[in-house]
């Protein structure tokens, strides 16, 4: 296979559309940083893989149509194959979510798909593999595509077990690999299981010791249960409990010790304890409520004192209320006597009113004659002559004397309430006491009625009804202690009683304790079988990446003479001379190590990365991936892309890069991205055609904008007169 063109629409850095002519032995590709030289790698990458370096996809920002595609040219054996790829969804935010189908077009013939994979898959691997495209595909542009990044990522980037796998992909051997990578899950798997099931186990086993330990247990229990001591301390306990009066007569026989027995008595005798408990508690209650006092009854001299105040006080008042009816007569004709001396009081100083307006030398009643002025004075006293004084003081006296007696009367009546009130709440005392003592009586004789018909002479004291309801409760206590006594004596009989139960038990646990071993040993069996299996396993195992190390051993120990050889031509440095790659298998994966060696003394470096500079290492990752792809000849594409190869080389070993690279031209189609123009005119002048049928064009991208990169083509011309040196 054969590059020969690709095509960009809205990839990358190509908003617009961008043809480049790839149909050469040798395609130069010069333009500054950020003018679009990856972008036409990158643009060859994703037509075979479908992937892209960019964290946000293949698509362009700029691009204004919204398609994103690129159509790769081919020369597949004289077949012209256009690979194609577009993405179906260019609106999608995520990165991840893109789709871009394969479509590949052999000459007239179109395949989409799944069906466009497996033909280049074919066509690239070579042979009818079933390896995942993806992988592959990826593989395949690692093989031919050296990228900017990716010059010390091998040595210093990569992990030992990283280099293993992509050289073991290079030289055919990606397959054993994956091999042994799925023999190694499934064998992981496989172990767990077993694992698994092995501690599955470990519950049937404890579950057999449980069993065991039961039978044990049960065994000792029926070999204890039932002897002749046991049966004759049962005659003794049940005649006990007949003794206690909790069986009816009709029952009363001799017991048979049987698990039914036992029952019956155990349940009689917890059916008198809980009858004990609830006297007990009556007792203690009615206990209680005899200790409390009763209340006091006051003294009968003090309620005949009171009687004798309250008749006292009724007397008095009586001869007061009496006092005040003969006072109130006595201001009422107090009061009558003055209001007539007032009506003729008033006549009188009316007619004097009248008589001074006619006041003469001569009486007007009588005519006699008078001293008109005594006359005056005369009959001035008369009109103004106030209310008689003795009428007035006598009234007065009567009415303080009522008033006098009415307050008396009030303070009678308040201390005849009072020792009235006194009076009546000493006999309600005396009554409420009377009633506590009589209710007392009667319930200490209803409750001791209850436990004997013996009952107590009603007029005895409170003492002896204590001391009474304390002998109840001591008789309570013994007979509850003695139940309690007997209800524990009878535990010793539960084995005893229970003893066909005991026997079907234990039969019961021997039959599943022989179940259960035949299935525990067929499972040991079986995981025992298993982990054979597992032996076997791993020794294939073991085999396969034995294979695996040998075959790429073997493969890199063909690649030495090439390898030594590409090194040599680019002089990366001037004591570590011979370059190896070395193999090995540790914590069960294999490794590869390039390493480097001082003939001369001795001496190795087996991390490279680590101890040449910068340009050094960059030649030996060149060397490495020239070797590998001429080497191995992974596939069958015979093109070498080197994007921007020149950074960080110095002069000498860029001399010697180009010198390389005219070596393989006959081999590969060489595509050679560089910023540096000098270097793109010494490649020019070194990679110029020497034949009519080798071609190597110019690609120079003068620019840059939002439209995407301007490109110019031409091809270098052919040299027409060679160099002759000739002798003196």
């Amino acid at each position: 296979m054969r590059v020969t063109g690709v095509s960009i629409a809205g990839f990358g850095g190509v908003s617009g559309e961008v043809d480049i002519d790839l149909d050469a032995d040798v395609v130069i590709v010069v333009g500054a940083n950020g003018y679009g030289k990856t972008t036409i790698c990158n643009a060859i990458s994703w037509a075979i893989s479908g992937k892209t370096t960019s964290t946000q996809g293949p698509r362009n920002l700029y691009s204004k149509s919204g398609t994103t595609t690129v159509e790769l040219r081919t020369d597949f054996d004289g077949d012209d194959v256009v690979i194609t790829r577009s993405l179906e969804n260019p609106g999608e935010t995520d990165a991840k979510k893109l789709r871009a189908p394969l479509r590949v077009r052999v000459n007239d013939a179109s395949l989409r798909g799944a069906d466009a994979e497996v033909w280049l898959r074919q066509n690239l691997a070579g042979t009818d593999t079933n390896e995942d495209f993806a992988t592959l595909a990826q593989s395949f542009v690692d093989s031919i595509y050296l990228k900017q990044e990716s010059l010390r990522e091998f040595l210093t980037g990569r992990q030992d077990t990283e280099r293993f796998d992509a050289v073991a992909s290079m030289v055919g051997a990606g397959r054993l690999r994956e091999f042994a990578d799925e023999l190694q899950s499934h064998k992981r798997a496989w172990v767990r299981a077993v694992n698994q099931a092995d501690s599955a186990l470990e519950g049937d086993r404890a579950k057999l010791e449980d069993l065991a330990a039961s039978l044990s247990v049960l065994e000792t229990e029926i070999t204890k249960a039932n002897t002749a001591e046991v049966i004759a301390r049962w005659q003794i306990w049940s005649n006990d409990v007949e003794a206690l009066g909790l069986v009816a007569t009709t029952e009363a026989k001799d017991w048979e010790l049987s698990e039914s027995a036992l029952t019956k008595l155990r349940a009689a005798l917890n059916q008198e304890r809980s009858t004990i408990e609830q006297d007990e508690a009556a007792l203690l209650a009615a206990q209680a409520e005899l200790s409390v006092p009763l209340p006091g009854s006051p003294d009968d001299a003090e309620v005949i004192e009171l009687e004798r105040q309250v008749a006292d006080l009724t007397d008095q008042k009586e001869q007061v209320e009496h006092d005040i009816q003969l006072l109130r007569v006595a201001v009422g004709e107090a009061d009558a006597v003055r209001r007539q001396a007032s009506s003729i009081r008033e006549e009188f100083a009316s007619m004097a009113s009248i008589l001074l307006r006619h006041v003469a030398d001569s009486c007007a009643a009588c005519g006699q004659e008078v001293d008109p002025e005594a006359y005056r004075r005369r009959l001035e006293s008369i009109a103004n002559e106030t209310e008689n004084a003795a009428l007035r003081e006598g009234a007065e006296l009567q009415r303080t004397k009522l008033q006098a007696a009415e307050k008396r009367l009030g303070e009678l009546s308040l201390q005849l309430k009072t020792v009235s009130d006194q009076h009546r709440a000493m006999l309600e005392q005396r009554a409420s006491a009377q009633a506590a003592k009589e209710h007392r009586e009667s319930r200490v004789m209803e409750i001791l009625a209850s436990f004997s018909d013996d009952l107590p002479d009603a007029s005895a004291e409170a003492g002896s009804e204590i001391q009474r309801l304390a002998s109840e409760l001591d008789r309570v206590a013994r007979r509850k202690s003695q139940i309690a006594r007997t209800l524990e004596a009878g535990r010793e009989f539960d084995a005893a009683a229970s003893l066909d139960s005991s026997k079907t038990r234990r039969d019961r646990i021997e039959i599943e304790s022989k179940a259960l071993r035949s299935s525990l040993a067929s499972k040991e069996q079986d995981i025992a079988d298993r982990r054979r299996t597992n032996d076997v396993a791993t020794a294939l195992l073991d085999a396969v990446k034995s294979d695996a190390e040998t075959f790429v051993a073997d493969r890199l120990k063909q690649l030495k003479p090439l390898l030594r050889q590409f090194y040599a031509a680019i002089d990366p440095h001037p004591t570590f001379r011979s370059v190896e790659i070395a193999t090995r298998q540790f914590g069960g994966k294999h490794r590869l190590t390039p390493m480097l060696r001082d003939d001369e003394v001795q001496v190795d470096v087996t991390e490279p990365g680590e101890t040449l500079s910068t340009s050094q290492a960059n030649a030996l990752a060149v060397s490495l991936f020239l070797s590998f792809n001429l080497g191995f000849a992974p596939t069958h594409v015979k093109s070498l892309i080197l994007d921007d190869p020149l950074q960080n080389l110095d002069d000498v070993h860029l001399l010697g890069l180009v010198d390389l690279l005219r070596k393989i031209l006959p081999h590969r189609q060489l595509i050679v991205t560089t910023h540096d123009h000098a270097f793109a005119s010494l490649l020019a002048r070194k990679l110029r055609p020497v034949s009519e049928d080798f071609r190597t064009t110019y690609v120079r991208f003068t620019k840059w904008d939002r439209n995407g990169p301007g490109v110019e083509q031409w091809d270098v011309p052919a040299e027409t007169s060679p160099l002759k040196l000739v002798a003196p």
